[in-house]
């Protein structure tokens, strides 16, 4: 029997501390799939202010070496569910996200995006040496406040009380 069910079957990875990114581009760290099957980032929005002309753009990338200076970053498509805002219980569609990523507007103030990547998607980009995964999120400047964090929930394909390091 396992001691705590959630953390030793799955392994749970902050990949982006809670921050305000309004005009600024930002990318969670990167995820190593070479040992995981799955990669779910769940980025939470809070605050998002703007007019509904103005968005966040959510993309998912793929890379070879997992550093924010590799020039092979190249988007990948990816699966979603946007839930209802906090204090009510309803989720979104199970969505295919192409390479053109998904867009967060100022209607969706404190909503959770899941964002489910497949490994062999990944291990098939850049040259089919993709072995790195992010998302990426794209605002514009007219955005007076985009709060978001998120954290990468991980899919072993060996799962253990002490999991294989992502990074």
């Amino acid at each position: 029997m396992r001691d705590i069910r959630f953390a030793e079957g799955l392994h749970v990875v902050p990949v982006l501390a809670p921050a305000d990114i309004v005009a600024t581009d930002v990318g969670t760290e990167f995820v190593d799939m070479n040992m995981y099957h799955h990669a779910t980032f769940l980025i939470q929005f809070g605050a998002l202010t703007s007019d509904s002309t103005d968005t966040a753009t959510v993309t998912v990338e793929a890379c070879d070496i997992g550093t924010t200076s590799d020039s092979s970053e190249e988007t990948i498509n990816f699966k979603y569910r946007l839930s209802s805002a906090v204090a009510t219980d309803t989720m979104g569609a199970i969505t295919a996200g192409t390479t053109d990523g998904v867009a967060i507007t100022a209607a969706d103030d404190n909503k959770l995006l899941i964002v489910d990547v497949d490994g062999s998607v990944v291990g098939k980009a850049v040259s089919n040496t993709g072995r790195y995964v992010r998302c990426f999120i794209t605002t514009n400047a007219e955005m007076a406040s985009c709060i978001v964090g998120a954290i990468a929930v991980l899919e072993p394909r060996y799962p253990q009380n002490v999991n294989v390091s992502s990074s």
